[in-house]
């Protein structure tokens, strides 16, 4: 038979007891600020990385928002720019070619009349007033009028529409001046702004 004979003091079991305990919760502790100080660690660079991701997000933000900011300027400027261009088109399409409607008139005056004066109205109506040689004259001026363009550089298969239109002869006179005899004559028609475009 063997008989156990504890030579250590109870009390130096119990401090050994515990100093094993103080161990073991010294390495638990240990074990669990590593992991508390890994995890801080962690979290602090997922803050830094969310951080930077987020401001180079915020500047793509404010660069796209800055590009809409100017796109909607374009914009802005582009239905302007629209809204200009259908005025200047409806004030184009009604407008009056002064120059053009002289031009052509100029063309269709024989050598044998003369104009004194010539005016125009926003209704496309022209008044004329001149002389010439002979009641005929004026006549032919006023036939030589409504013809112009209708046989002016004719072309095959090109329809051609008269330019000056309605011609009414108002007056005409006989006057003899130094033994000249003159007829002074006044007369309006309209101008076909469709054709002189």
């Amino acid at each position: 038979m063997s008989i156990k004979v504890n030579l250590l003091p109870e009390a130096r079991l119990v401090r050994l007891k515990n100093k094993a305990k103080k161990r073991s919760y010294s390495a638990i502790a240990s074990l669990a600020g590593g992991i508390v100080v890994a995890i801080v660690i962690v979290l602090i660079m997922l803050q830094v990385f969310l951080t930077g991701t987020f401001n180079q997000g915020k500047d793509k933000i404010d660069s796209l928002n800055a590009e809409i900011s100017k796109s909607k300027t374009l914009e802005q400027n582009a239905s302007t720019l629209q809204a200009n261009l259908a005025v200047f088109y409806a004030l184009n399409s009604s407008r009056t070619h002064v120059t053009r409607t002289f031009s052509n008139f100029f063309k269709a005056v024989p050598d044998n009349v003369a104009i004194s004066s010539i005016a125009i109205d926003g209704a496309g109506v022209v008044s004329v007033a001149g002389t010439t040689a002979s009641f005929a004259d004026v006549s032919k001026f006023a036939y030589m009028l409504e013809l112009y363009n209708l046989n002016y550089l004719p072309q095959p298969d090109l329809e051609r529409k008269a330019v000056f239109t309605a011609v009414s002869i108002q007056s005409v006179s006989k006057s003899t001046e130094g033994g000249t005899a003159n007829v002074s004559f006044t007369m309006t028609f309209k101008v076909s702004q469709e054709v002189l475009k």
